[in-house]
């Protein structure tokens, strides 16, 4: 029975199934994240007196979606953002802030694959730094609050599946 199929056919079969393997598993371990988030991330932002309930009302909601994946898109999006506004000429650490979005970058990276985070995101503008200290500060302050904002979302919409 199995000398019908040639050595091509075989091989390629058993890509086929390798790769549907592999691509079945989850996108990103949430559970992972959230748990992570918790135990590291959110201490530091207590400790820098960043985790009060902010009035956001004013404010665009900086992660609209009510899907786990596209909220974890927009922190790591922001995150980046974050990251690019503290590289520049002059620019010192603004209160400790770039540890826990630090942080909050590798574990979304460590438990995510790269082609789910990059999926159908609009094409970023390379990092450009700008002259305004003062302006840059109030952005980064916000982007703060939007990240910490949209952890809380993410927490309220995950709920993991037992």
């Amino acid at each position: 029975m199995f000398q019908c199929v040639s050595g091509p056919v075989l091989r390629s079969v058993v890509v086929f199934l390798l790769l549907g393997v592999s691509y079945s598993k989850r996108r990103c371990n949430y559970s992972e994240i959230l748990d992570s988030y918790r135990e590291l991330i959110f201490v530091e932002l207590q400790n820098l007196n960043l985790t009060g309930n902010f009035d956001t009302s004013k404010e665009r909601d900086c992660c609209p979606s009510g899907k786990v994946q596209h909220v974890l898109r927009s922190i790591h999006g922001m995150t980046q953002q974050f990251l690019c506004q503290g590289r520049g000429q002059g620019i010192r650490q603004q209160g400790g802030m770039e540890k826990p979005v630090e942080m909050m970058e590798q574990l979304i990276r460590q438990n995510c694959r790269h082609t789910d985070l990059v999926r159908r995101q609009k094409r970023a503008a390379p990092c450009v730094t700008s002259q305004r200290t003062k302006r840059k500060k109030k952005k980064r302050m916000r982007l703060i609050r939007a990240l910490i904002h949209c952890w809380q979302k993410l927490q309220s919409v995950y709920m993991p599946t037992k």
